[in-house]
C-alpha cells in the first residue's frame, strides 16, 4: 500500500512528466491524431482533465456525504499494480471512456489553456489529499466507470496510472 505522502509525490510526477513532454512536443503534434479514430495530444489532455475534475471534487465533499453515499470498502483493497491490472483487463474486454469523457477536437490555440487547467487540476487534487486520513483513504468508496467501486486510495492509483497511460499514447504520435 502507498502512503498518502508517496501518493501525493506520485501525483505531483505523473502530472509534470505530461506537462513537461507536451510542452517539448513539437506545437504541429498537439491537434494531430496518432491515426484515425484516435486522440490527438489535445484530445488526451482534455481527456486528462476530464478524468481528474470528478476525483477532485467527490474528495473535496464532507467524507460523511459519500459514506451516505456510496457506502464503505468491503473488500481487501487493491495495490497499485491490482489497480493497473484490473484497469487494462477492462480496456482489453473493450472498455472505453463514456462520453462524458471523451473529448471534443482541440486546436493548438487551446494548449496554453488546457496545460493550465491541467496544472490546476494536480494542485486541486493534492489539495483534497491532505484532507484526507490513511485510515479515509482506505475506507471510503467511490464509483468508477470502468473498475466499479474503488476506494478513494485506489482512484488515485488509478489517476497516477492514467497519467502515464495517455503519455504513453501521446508519445507514440508520429
Amino acid at each position: 500500500m502507498k502512503s498518502k505522502d508517496q501518493i501525493e509525490l506520485e501525483i505531483h510526477q505523473a502530472f509534470d512528466e505530461v506537462i513537461n513532454f507536451i510542452r517539448q512536443q513539437d506545437d504541429s503534434l498537439f491537434d494531430r491524431p496518432k491515426a484515425e479514430g484516435k486522440w490527438s495530444t489535445g484530445q488526451q489532455l482534455d481527456h486528462l482533465i476530464k478524468s481528474v475534475k470528478p476525483l477532485s471534487t467527490g474528495m473535496g465533499l464532507p467524507k460523511i456525504l459519500l459514506k451516505f453515499r456510496f457506502g464503505v470498502r468491503n473488500r481487501a483493497e487493491r495495490t497499485y499494480d491490482e489497480v493497473v491490472s484490473k484497469y487494462h483487463q477492462k480496456l482489453e474486454e473493450g472498455g472505453q471512456a463514456s462520453a462524458a469523457f471523451i473529448p471534443l477536437k482541440i486546436s493548438i490555440e487551446q494548449k496554453d489553456q488546457l496545460l493550465s487547467a491541467y496544472e490546476k487540476e494536480k494542485i486541486r487534487l493534492v489539495k483534497v489529499l491532505q484532507k484526507w486520513s490513511e485510515k479515509q483513504l482506505s475506507t471510503n468508496v467511490a464509483p468508477h466507470p470502468l473498475l466499479g467501486k474503488c476506494t478513494v486510495r485506489e482512484l488515485l492509483y488509478f489517476t497516477i496510472h492514467h497519467n502515464y497511460h495517455h503519455l504513453e499514447s501521446i508519445k507514440d504520435i508520429p
